[in-house]
């Protein structure tokens, strides 16, 4: 006789917990073990103090925290000593006001794009700490490393003068390479660690956006702080403010998205690795990347150092050109991402885990902010909305990752953990875009207390 038996429930109590495909059970030892190998992450409970000490978002951003600050310390203390040249005479130090003036100039250009990569990660959305890691890593980590292999390269191929990495050989040849590889470091690092997380070319892009981005920063900060060092120095020039100004504009206005491009062009061949199941892919396509951001960087430098600004013009619009190309490729990139988690959250709809309008609210560009904006008139309601949207996307790019063969069945327990935390988030969070917007009610002060006025009583008149 056949009979069907209702599956049993698990609890995170429980001592063991079973892998449905696996046809076997599994302690606590082996689950983690299994989480491990696919980079999947553990479960965590306790008190929210422990899950951030515990964390290795945390230690992570106050290791590179430490890092940088140590190497910002190096570097100024490198710009602000005098330096005697070898013909005898003074290479004056930047003093530190200067350097404070240099980075007024310099913020606006950095916040701009700080805010449109991190705008650009929108399906789902990384830990905050990572945007924080990125900037750190490319604008001290990568620029001390950068700066003292510059100098030393621009030593060996006889660059003479103050600035031996300003030198024109040591620009086209050395600086491409050693900045490329310093800024997307970190990129490669998060890709061991974090794999899970790094899902689509919508993430990868934004973090590198920031390395560059912090890169570029600091740059722009030594660069403008030696023109406007020099200027005051020289007697001739009666406007020192004025001809930085015209740096600050070359550097942070119309070549401000150099940086940022050629990184990306490496996240973009990290991304097609990160998702392919082909170890010869896994290799080439990174590799390939940084080539063709090493190349671009190195087309760029040689304009700049070898081309006068007057006839530079038509390269500046080849990069324009090359600009417009990547955003068209990021916006397909967003249409497929779209259509990928609409496609994978109906595979858990045929399955009866989730509702039949959650694919379509959950994969739109609008629907999901929506959701939030709604959720911000009742605030009680933002928390379970905002981690309704990041757990319906880990849920979409886990099914995915399972179908491409990239997580074994390890992902059914994640995938029961993540349905668990969405029906519990379910009552309280906005899951509908068409819900109307309600209104808080007033504070009482604000409030007209309006005494109610009884109607006249009629009055009889005898005749």
């Amino acid at each position: 006789m056949v009979q069907h038996i209702a599956p049993a429930r698990f609890t995170t109590r429980s001592p063991v917990r079973p892998f449905a495909s696996l046809g076997r059970m599994l302690t606590p030892k082996l689950e983690r073990r299994a989480r491990a190998l696919n980079g999947l992450p553990r479960r965590r409970s306790g008190p929210l103090w422990k899950r951030v000490l515990t964390s290795g978002y945390t230690w992570g951003l106050l290791a590179i925290a430490i890092l940088s600050l140590l190497a910002l310390v190096d570097m100024y203390a490198m710009m602000h000593r005098d330096i005697e040249l070898p013909d005898g005479s003074i290479a004056y130090g930047i003093p530190r006001e200067i350097f404070v003036q240099a980075a007024k100039w310099a913020w606006p250009t950095a916040l701009v794009w700080s805010a449109l990569f991190i705008w650009l990660d929108r399906f789902r959305t990384l830990n905050i700490s990572l945007y924080v890691m990125a900037f750190l890593w490319g604008g001290c980590l990568s620029t001390w490393f950068s700066m003292h292999v510059n100098s030393w390269a621009g030593e060996r191929m006889g660059v003479t003068g103050q600035d031996p990495d300003t030198g024109a050989r040591a620009a086209i040849f050395s600086a491409p390479f050693v900045e490329e590889i310093s800024k997307v470091t970190i990129l490669f690092g998060l890709a061991l660690f974090i794999r899970y997380r790094l899902v689509s070319s919508l993430q990868l892009i934004p973090l590198a956006g920031l390395s560059a981005i912090g890169f570029a920063f600091v740059e722009n900060i030594v660069y403008y702080a030696r023109a406007y060092n020099y200027a005051t120095q020289v007697p001739g020039i009666e406007d020192p403010i004025g001809e930085v100004m015209q740096l600050v504009m070359l550097r942070g206005v119309y070549t401000s998205f150099g940086h940022p491009l050629f990184t990306s062009m490496t996240a973009f061949g990290l991304v097609v690795g990160l998702r392919h199941r082909s170890k010869l892919v896994r290799v080439c396509a990174p590799l390939a990347g940084f080539c063709f951001s090493a190349l671009g960087h190195m087309i760029f430098n040689g304009i700049a150092s070898t081309v006068p600004l007057e006839q530079s013009k038509i390269y500046w619009f080849m990069a324009l050109g090359v600009v417009l190309m990547i955003l068209i490729m990021l916006i397909g990139h967003l249409i497929t991402e779209m259509r990928r988690i609409r496609a994978r959250l109906t595979d858990y709809v045929r399955t009866g885990w989730l509702l039949p309008d959650d694919p379509k609210t959950y994969s739109g560009p609008f629907t999901r902010p929506r959701l939030v904006f709604i959720s911000l008139f009742q605030p009680s309601r933002v928390p379970a909305t905002w981690r309704m949207i990041g757990t319906m996307t880990e849920l979409a790019y886990l099914r995915d990752a399972m179908v491409r063969g990239l997580v074994d069945e390890a992902g059914n327990d994640r995938a029961r953990d993540l349905v668990d935390a969405i029906n519990a988030d379910r009552a309280v969070a906005v899951t509908r875009a068409s819900e109307p917007i309600v209104l808080p009610p007033l504070p009482k002060f604000l409030r007209r207390h309006r005494t109610p006025q009884l109607a006249p009583v009629p009055v009889r008149t005898h005749r």
